[in-house]
């Protein structure tokens, strides 16, 4: 039993659906060697590329020692290819980062671009709700909060807030 009253859901519903879309049409769009990449990425960070890992190196000290000695102690060549993986990984793994942070800078971007939004909407209903109540002749007391909200943010300030205070913090702690 859901406590999301059915229209709030339905919109919910959509919106998800929408940025859903959004994402699968950016990644089909994605040139293909960056999926390639991804997708080599995301198999690797599993525990199946893990144990896999150590039974082939297993294998082949096991071949090694038992059976016939082609790479023998201390297993050059299985050190270039596990350096040579090491190598590859690492690299697939910082273009992997870097679409990421891509991907979260985009959805930073959207949540910016929300919030401003919702603040001028708001702002306008606070802009219109302080006139219904003096229209109204509530007393001025009542509204002062509202009055007072009754305006338009300046995020650049905001911003400025912020760092003078994170300023001041580090000061303090220091």
């Amino acid at each position: 039993m859901s406590n999301v009253n059915d229209h709030i859901a339905q919109v919910t519903e959509q919106n998800i659906e929408n940025l859903l879309c959004t994402e699968e049409d950016r990644r089909r769009k994605t040139p293909r060697i960056y999926r390639m990449v991804s997708a080599i990425t995301r198999n690797c960070g599993t525990v199946g590329f893990l144990v896999g890992n150590a039974m082939f190196f297993a294998a082949w000290i096991a071949v090694n020692e038992l059976i016939t000695e082609f790479d023998p102690f201390p297993y050059t060549l299985l050190l270039l290819g596990v350096s040579l993986e090491a190598i590859f990984l690492s690299i697939l793994i910082l273009i992997s980062q870097n679409l990421d942070a891509e991907e979260s800078e985009r959805r930073h971007h959207l949540d910016l671009q929300m919030n401003l939004l919702t603040e001028r909407e708001i702002t306008a209903l606070m802009r219109l709700v302080v006139n219904m109540a003096e229209r109204s002749g509530l007393d001025a007391e009542l509204t002062k909060e509202a009055r007072s909200f009754a305006h338009e943010t300046d995020p650049a300030a905001v911003l400025s807030q912020i760092v003078k205070a994170e300023r001041r913090h580090r000061h303090l702690g220091s």
